[in-house]
């Protein structure tokens, strides 16, 4: 499309209503704004449609306005630069750069130059756009948050250069396994991201789960030093607009649901569900619960003594002063106050924040997954949660 507006600015000038129609027959074709995406390209200058189009109309009056001047002919470009450094003065310090280098510079801002993937930057960005349109044409779009597993002991058993070698071979694996619509890159390290423009949540869950086996593949096969690497990749899957509407919320959400698949074990992929919708959250207290957490592989002397806020059939929200970790096994032991009804289970931390509340300081505010083994574990959790109790709320 950016090509079609610049071969606009090449055609016949002198025919304004067939660069009319031209501009309307590519709004049509392609849903795009015209007329801010043409001045966007030529000024680098971001407004809304409207806007735009009322500067457009200027400036073919304004290129009139110059013909008669300077008696000869004027192209829509030096009308357009003449416009808004001299007419609407939005311009005041310009750069004239041929276009070709101009490209070739934003493309290196824009990339990541170990992988060639698009920058944690260009990437926001472009989510931001493509949010924009899937709200207008009431597309859905998922994002996944993707990082290599061990990628930190890889790397500092092997040394940097290997680990450079094996992120570009990951980025090159996920491109091979994406639409030439979709968007991957490297956010940061060794974490990536990738946008799936009108795609639903089971679409993604498939294209994940395909760029999931194919690294688990290659780095099965893939040898250092004689020695096979075997590493993997753990992914989250958030959604437009189930999750959030809203790009910076959306990656975290993705964020969160990789540490669910953390949790669960390493190469794995988990999708982002909101509480509300997936699993009803009680108060213990109101439901009469006792809960107990316990560092894995700890003692009754190393019960912690915290204050649980929710939980539900996926987890518990605790307070706590206890200095946990991020990937921590726990032990969760829950029973009504008479003692006639328990359940243990196993968790893992997930997720840490530290209290604002200055009466309380070295609180946190401490997440756990359950790690539910079977399908019968997660139902007899259900159970547990549903059952009315003496002394519950």
């Amino acid at each position: 499309m950016k090509g079609e507006l610049l071969a606009l600015l090449d055609e016949d000038t002198h025919n304004e209503q067939r660069i009319l129609g031209r501009l309307s027959q590519i709004r049509s074709e392609t849903g795009v704004q015209v007329h801010s995406a043409l001045l966007l390209i030529l000024t680098h200058l971001m407004m809304e449609e409207e806007e735009a189009r009322a500067h457009w109309n200027a400036i073919l009056q304004h290129r009139i306005h110059l013909i008669a001047r300077v008696g000869r002919e004027v192209g829509l470009r030096v009308a357009a630069f003449d416009y808004f450094i001299n007419v609407n003065h939005k311009l005041t310090r310009p750069k004239i750069i041929e276009m070709s280098v101009f490209e070739e510079s934003e493309r290196s801002n824009a990339q990541d130059p170990l992988t060639g993937l698009t920058n944690q930057r260009s990437f926001r960005a472009s989510l931001q756009r493509e949010l924009r349109r899937s709200k207008r044409y009431e597309l859905d779009l998922c994002l996944l948050y993707m990082d290599l597993d061990n990628f930190h002991e890889v790397n500092e058993k092997h040394g940097d250069l290997v680990g450079d070698i094996l992120l570009k071979e990951v980025a090159i694996l996920i491109k091979n396994k994406i639409r030439d619509i979709d968007l991957a890159a490297r956010y940061g390290g060794e974490e990536f991201t990738l946008m799936l423009p009108e795609t639903e949540r089971m679409g993604a869950y498939l294209v994940a789960e395909r760029i999931r086996r194919e690294i688990e593949r290659h780095f099965v096969r893939r040898e250092v030093d004689g020695k096979p690497i075997q590493m993997t990749l753990s992914i989250g899957i958030a959604k437009y607009p189930d999750d959030s509407t809203v790009g910076e919320r959306l990656i975290t959400r993705a964020e969160e649901a990789l540490y669910q698949s953390k949790a669960r074990g390493p190469n794995a992929v988990a999708v982002y569900y909101r509480e509300r919708r997936n699993f009803i959250r009680i108060d213990p207290q109101r439901q009469g619960l006792n809960i107990q957490v316990l560092p894995s592989g700890g003692s009754l002397a190393d019960l912690d003594p915290s204050l649980p806020k929710n939980m539900s059939r996926s987890g518990l929200l605790m307070e706590t002063g206890r200095p946990y970790e991020i990937g921590e096994n726990v032990l969760v032991k829950c029973q009504d106050l008479l003692g006639a009804d328990q359940i243990t289970l196993k968790g893992r931390v997930v997720r840490i924040e530290e209290l604002e509340d200055l009466a309380k300081p070295g609180r946190f505010d401490v997440g756990i997954a359950f790690l539910l083994e079977w399908e019968r574990q997660e139902a007899e959790v259900a159970r547990f949660l549903q059952r009315e109790r003496v002394g519950g709320g």
